[in-house]
């Protein structure tokens, strides 16, 4: 029975993969094609900024669930006197 671990490194050597084949097949193909460069640039912005900002929304989530104030974290000036 597969466990979570399994499917951890399963899903991380399938993105690993997927950018090895991407460089060598796509970015690196001999003649070099301009197209297919400006294509996957587009694809990767697209794909990893929305990626981040949801990661960002999630984790400020988690922390909110379980009672951490995010703005806690961050140090505030020294008070003045």
């Amino acid at each position: 029975m597969p466990t979570l671990l399994d499917l951890v490194v399963t899903l991380l050597g399938s993105v690993v993969r997927l950018i090895v084949v991407f460089t060598t097949e796509v970015a690196l193909r001999q003649p070099i094609d301009p197209l297919a460069l400006v294509s996957l640039a587009a694809g990767t912005v697209l794909t990893v900024v929305p990626t981040a900002v949801l990661g960002y929304l999630v984790a400020g989530a988690a922390l909110d669930a379980i009672g951490v104030d995010p703005t806690a974290l961050v140090r505030s000036p020294p008070e003045e006197r």
